[in-house]
């Protein structure tokens, strides 16, 4: 059986370790397999954490489920009963999103609302369903998930091959093959992949017996930690498998394989693989630069030279990340549970492939990481406040917070640490060492001056109380499901919108009571203002998402 030295071993579980009390997670587990075997496996939980962690304790591997919709697809396109380039309608009678960029198409990819677009995100298609949404817990049939969507209104131009992310468009893939095997999605993918694999631990939903295997998991503010919420997700295509260490490692030893399982049983063609994992159109330049393209359902890269294939996921507590380099053998999966820490499960996940590379005299040994200086007290005291931008008057503040510094910037927060003097480095739950994040590097030279984005920043008072137009002053509030309120403020002269739990987007008017988003989750989405629902509730849209308004507090309402 292959494996990993103790010495490699150690080194990676110390990597680990730091990032689980460094940020307070509640636990990380990994596996790294090789086309033979599990190299290495194992938990690390956080020393106040006592979960019993065993080889069946689950995971939600959240959008890495896409890449078992996509190999499903190209199941069924090897046994001819799909192509993945003609209009999907052609499998969905009805399905016909309204285009309104229809007759002026700026790019050379057509018009067609194809598969293979909807697989690498650039069908055009919104974000989130009307239903079976990200905030939607109620989990309806795929079918009526698919069917909200057939009139929906594309947010993008189909013909130009940029890549906007579409847990929606994932649905309507999951929805043909259903439609064209007449199974469920759920019993196609574990018949004829999870099955044949093995994957005896895993599934497609909450099966039962999953919850009390599940590790547990938390969601975060800069209030506080709480327990994630458990249930399943209605768009199931998109990320809603639950599984082990043991069990992913068996589909990741598959795909190095070229597709085939322990026993030589071909589960996908390695040429249906080399099809997934070719880039197809472009991504966004706003888009970090950690990933070189998108295929059907795969993110294509490299790593130190090696080409590099994967996904990650993010739901609802849960950060995996599943990387391949498949002409060096190797793969690494990644769980971490705490919500938004994808990217420590990125850079831990490539750290394990360098500590891998390096043992087979494939690559450059991996120096420990040295930890970072203590923030002076001085420091600490002096530095938050609100920073305006000298050019452009973009006003962002640094906030002390339980000990730790935190600059409010691009619509998240950033924790931020000392490298020397007055040199600071983002480093904390969300952008860390290795982040493809463009903006990591940040200075206060002198008293009451930032440097960021290469730009220089103003210590400025805090700002007053704005006053706020009257047509968006009585839609401020709460918005959304008890599990994931959606906060609508008003601040530096224009609307924000507070959404999955930190994510803040600044709101463009484009029309009354309308605003395109601009933001890390949901950009370009439209949000609309005193909407009403199928029932006549009242609140606000995202994209077609309705989100109720919720109860005014005694001192709103006073």
């Amino acid at each position: 059986m292959p494996s990993l030295s103790a010495a490699s071993i150690e080194l990676f579980e110390d990597l680990i370790r730091y990032e689980v009390e460094d940020k307070a997670i509640p636990s990380i587990s990994y596996a790294l397999v090789d086309r033979d075997g599990v190299l290495a496996e194992g938990h690390i939980q956080r020393t106040d954490r006592h979960f019993d962690m065993r080889e069946d304790t689950c995971f939600r591997i959240g959008s890495i489920t896409k890449t078992f919709t996509s190999l499903a697809m190209m199941q069924l396109v090897e046994k001819g009963l799909v192509d993945i380039d003609v209009d999907v309608s052609t499998y969905l009678p009805g399905f016909h999103p309204i285009n309104p960029f229809a007759g002026a198409e700026a790019g050379p990819h057509g018009s067609v609302i194809s598969l293979r677009k909807l697989m690498t995100h650039t069908s055009g298609l919104v974000r989130e369903p009307k239903s079976g949404h990200y905030l939607d817990a109620t989990r309806p049939p795929l079918e009526d998930t698919v069917n909200e969507l057939a009139s929906s209104t594309l947010k993008q131009d189909p013909s130009i091959g940029i890549m906007h992310y579409s847990n929606a468009g994932i649905a309507v893939v999951g929805r043909v093959i259903e439609v064209v095997t007449g199974q469920s999605y759920s019993d196609y993918v574990a018949e004829n992949i999870m099955k044949p694999l093995g994957m005896n631990q895993s599934s497609c939903g909450m099966a039962p017996g999953i919850r009390e295997r599940l590790a547990p998991a938390d969601m975060w503010t800069l209030d506080g930690d709480t327990p994630a919420p458990v249930f399943s997700l209605g768009g199931s295509p998109a990320g809603n498998i639950f599984s082990t260490t043991g069990d992913m490692a068996r589909y990741v030893q598959c795909l190095l394989r070229g597709g085939f399982n322990a026993e030589g049983t071909s589960i996908i063609s390695p040429a249906s693989l080399r099809e997934m994992w070719t880039p197809f159109g472009k991504r966004p330049d706003s888009l970090d630069k950690s990933m070189a393209g998108y295929g059907l359902c795969y993110g294509a890269g490299e790593v130190d030279g090696w080409e590099s294939v994967g996904h990650g996921g993010a739901v609802y507590g849960y950060a995996s990340h599943m990387l391949i380099l498949p002409g060096a053998g190797i793969g690494v999966l990644i769980f971490a549970t705490l919500d938004f820490a994808n990217q420590i499960a990125s850079r831990l996940g490539v750290d394990g492939l360098r500590i891998a590379l390096a043992e087979r005299k494939m690559g450059t040994p991996l120096q420990r990481m040295q930890r970072p200086p203590v923030i002076a007290d001085e420091q600490f005291n002096s530095l938050p406040g609100y920073y305006s931008d000298d050019a452009t008057q973009e006003v962002v503040e640094v906030k002390a917070k339980a000990g730790k510094l935190y600059l409010m910037g691009d619509g998240v927060p950033l924790q931020i640490r000392p490298v020397s003097g007055k040199d600071f480095v983002i480093d904390g739950r969300i952008y860390g060492r290795g982040a493809g994040y463009a903006h990591m590097n940040l200075s206060f030279p002198e008293p009451g001056k930032l440097v960021w984005k290469d730009a220089s920043w103003t210590r400025i008072e805090a700002p007053t109380d704005e006053t706020v137009p009257y047509e968006i002053e009585p839609h401020l509030g709460e918005y959304g499901p008890d599990f994931n309120i959606t906060y609508l403020s008003y601040s530096h002269g224009g609307l924000k919108c507070l959404i999955e739990y930190f994510c803040t987007h600044s709101c463009e008017p484009v029309g009354e009571g309308r605003f395109r988003m601009h933001g890390k989750l949901y950009e370009d989405e439209i949000l609309e203002l005193d909407a009403v629902d199928d029932n006549g509730r009242r609140g606000i849209r995202v994209g077609p998402m309705f989100l109720e308004r919720r109860p005014l507090s005694r001192a709103e309402a006073a």
